[in-house]
Formats: structure tokens, C-alpha cells, sequence
């Protein structure tokens, strides 16, 4: 499965999953739902489900990802600072950018957000 195939909602999860593993080392069930402002048994069904995926596997109470997620972690993380970035040097504040960036990492083709970045002479992967 790759990052295309996702839902918004498990990019997230498996965004946030990798960011809580580089700041911390480790990820608990509990990091993921304060990071994300989720409940801790909504963080159980979709690790479940990333799971059945082959996107992440448990530890004891570590959360990690699978090759597979990281990749598709890794590219998500990169469009949300890609947009980030060109939001917060437009102008817009820092809080307001991160969380347009939330939304606007989910919106784009890979084919078009490859464009958008070579375009604006930013590259990417």
C-alpha cells in the first residue's frame, strides 16, 4: 500500500507516528492522541487497522512503523513542510500555516504536487 492509496486520516496517524519517534524515540498510543487531539481508543482502532495494513507493528506499548509506513510517513511529512513553508513565507503565521498544511499535504496527486514543487523551484524527492 502506498501513501496514494491512504486516507487522510492514516497519513495522519502514520505522520505523527514518525514525528513522535524522532523527538522522542519512542511512541506510545498516548503521544499519537495528544499530538493528534484524539481519544486514545479512536488511536487503538486505527493502529489496528494500520496494522492489518502492514504499515506499523507494536513493541509492548511501542508504536512502530513498517517500512512500508515509513516511506509513506516520510513523504507526507515532506508535502505538510513543503506547504508549510511556502504558506509561512507568503506570509501567513506559523500556527495558521501548519494546520493549512494539514489539509493541503492530503489534496495532491503525487504527479501534481511533483509539478507544483519543480515549478516553484523547489524540487522534492
Amino acid at each position: 500500500m502506498t501513501a496514494h492509496f491512504l486516507g487522510e486520516s492514516s497519513e495522519d496517524y502514520l505522520e505523527a507516528i514518525f514525528v513522535i519517534r524522532r523527538l522522542r524515540g519512542v511512541c506510545r498510543n498516548v503521544d499519537i492522541a495528544a499530538h493528534l487531539g484524539v481519544s486514545k481508543p479512536s488511536v487503538t482502532k486505527a493502529l489496528s487497522n494500520l496494522a492489518a495494513a502492514g504499515l506499523v507493528w507494536m513493541c509492548g506499548h511501542d508504536v512502530r512503523l513498517t517500512e512500508e509506513g515509513e516511506r509513506a510517513a516520510s513523504t507526507t511529512l515532506e508535502r505538510h513542510r513543503f506547504f508549510e513553508r511556502l504558506l509561512a513565507e507568503s506570509g501567513v503565521d506559523a500556527r495558521t500555516a501548519s494546520a493549512e498544511a494539514c489539509r493541503m499535504e492530503h489534496c495532491l496527486s503525487e504527479e501534481s504536487f511533483r509539478k507544483l514543487a519543480e515549478h516553484l523551484g523547489r524540487g522534492g524527492r
